[in-house]
This record gives structure tokens, sequence and C-alpha cells, in this order.
């Protein structure tokens, strides 16, 4: 098991059981419970088989953070620009609750990349929405450049890269 704190902040591997308290405690953003639901189930699938780690972020008030390490994506979302269960990873669903404070977010990746290189990953990414600008900041701010805008239905995706 992950063990690591950080000023009352305890990160370890996420369970089928925190999926309805990141929701609660506003880890994830409110509107689509159900959505998150089903999400959150799939990455804790993913975990299990081997091509992804969740990791959350605890205090004495509950969850105050998540951020998934992505090695392979399942079948029919192929990328391997973006994770090609080798050498390429991708950061994934980096959130942190709006009552958080201090750096918890770059803590979170921090281990994320520390448990990638464990992995021999050498190439993580990172996808963000276009009109993130405070996102993008961070990603730019952490070391990841720029390699690619793709268009979706609705948005813009612009994605990042870093080598370990």
């Amino acid at each position: 098991m992950l063990a690591w704190s950080m000023s009352k902040i305890f990160l370890r591997y996420a369970r089928e059981d925190d999926i309805p308290r990141l929701i609660a405690d506003g880890v994830v953003p409110g509107g689509d419970d159900a959505a998150w639901q089903q999400r959150l189930a799939l990455s804790m699938s993913e975990q299990r088989n081997g091509r992804r780690l969740v990791l959350v972020a605890e205090d004495r008030s509950g969850l105050v953070g998540m951020v998934q390490l992505v090695f392979k994506f399942p079948p029919g979302y192929n990328d391997p620009e973006a994770a090609n269960g080798f050498d390429v990873g991708m950061i994934e669903t980096l959130r942190v609750a709006p009552r958080t404070r201090g750096p918890v977010a770059t803590e979170l990746l921090q281990q994320a990349q520390m448990l990638a290189r464990k992995k021999a990953i050498t190439t993580l990414t990172f996808c963000l929405s276009i009109d993130d600008t405070r996102g993008i900041a961070m990603a730019k701010q952490w070391g990841f450049k720029e390699f690619r805008i793709m268009p979706e239905p609705n948005r813009m995706l612009a994605f990042f890269r870093k080598h370990l």
C-alpha cells in the first residue's frame, strides 16, 4: 500500500468505497453524479486490470484530491501518443476539492511521476481543455510542453508532454 504524507495530507491508492466520497467531498465537480459514478467505477476497474493507478489525497475532513496515471487505455480508446502501455503514460483527472489548501495538486503530480518512473514510463502526457487557462498554466509550470491540439464535438483539447 502506498503511504505518503504531506503536512497532514495522506496519499494512497483509491478503493471502490472512495467513489461516493470523491463526489460528496467535492473532489469531482457536482452536477452529474451518475456520470462521475460510472466514470470512476471504470477507473477502478482499469486499476484492477493494471491499466492505470488511481491515487487519492485525504485529510481529516475527507478526500481532498485525486490523480490517475494511465498506462494503457481500455479497448476502443487507443491513443499511443498519450499512453501506449510501455514507455508513455498519461496524467488524467488531476482534481482537488475547492476547500483544499496548499500544493495538493503538485504533490499528487509528483507522486504520480515517481510511480511512473518505477513503471519505466519515460514520457508523461497531460490533456486539458484549451479554455482551461489555469490548468494549462499549471501544466507548463510543472514542465509539460504542448504537442498536439485535438478538436472534439463541443471543445478543443490541448495535449502536453514531459520527458521524465
